[in-house]
């Protein structure tokens, strides 16, 4: 894992939140390949999101971007970062692993039960979005967390516990 400098990462999903997370890696000098399908909706800013949005408009665009067909068919995380098996070709090791769009189905990968937003080197972005509501700040924090701390476990418990109160407070205001 990279200890808070650099380190190479794959960001499944070029999204707003998966390109924002691609962008701040990026800025913070990790080698980063995006990963996408090509099909996206329009997502309304407002808020933090809005004040995120214009903060990355100054961000340099050293990205590796591929738009293929290929699906992730397997992620194996060990103690150094994540082996990912592909469809269509050779496997490729990450030190992370960020799936922002739910057709990366990490969640029902075998031998990878996430039950939070993020376990070992893998984090479900997406699903801390859909939680929160907020897509450029979630992404903006994960990048955040990998450069104030040193192991991938610290920084994963530091995002979410960054992000739950506003995913509680998401659910009490829906629920009124």
């Amino acid at each position: 894992m990279a200890t808070g400098l650099s380190g190479s990462a794959l960001v499944v999903g070029a999204g707003i939140a998966g390109l924002a997370t691609a962008l701040r890696f990026a800025r913070s000098k990790w080698d980063v390949t995006v990963l996408d399908h090509g099909t996206h909706q329009p997502v309304p800013l407002t808020g933090p999101d809005r004040h995120a949005a214009r903060r990355l408009a100054a961000l340099p665009h050293g990205l590796r971007y591929e738009t293929r067909t290929s699906r992730v068919t397997g992620l194996h995380p060990d103690r150094f970062g994540v082996t990912v098996t592909f469809h269509d070709h050779e496997d490729e090791w990450f030190d992370v692993v960020v799936c922002a769009h739910p057709c990366c189905e990490a969640e029902r990968l075998p031998g990878l039960c996430l039950e939070s937003w993020s376990r070992d080197h893998v984090a479900l972005l997406y699903r801390a979005v859909r939680d929160t509501g907020l897509p450029l700040s979630a992404a903006e924090l994960l990048a955040d967390a990998f450069d104030i701390h040193t192991d991938d476990r610290t920084a994963f418990a530091w995002w979410e516990t960054t992000l739950k109160p506003h995913a509680i407070r998401r659910a009490f205001t829906h629920a009124r």
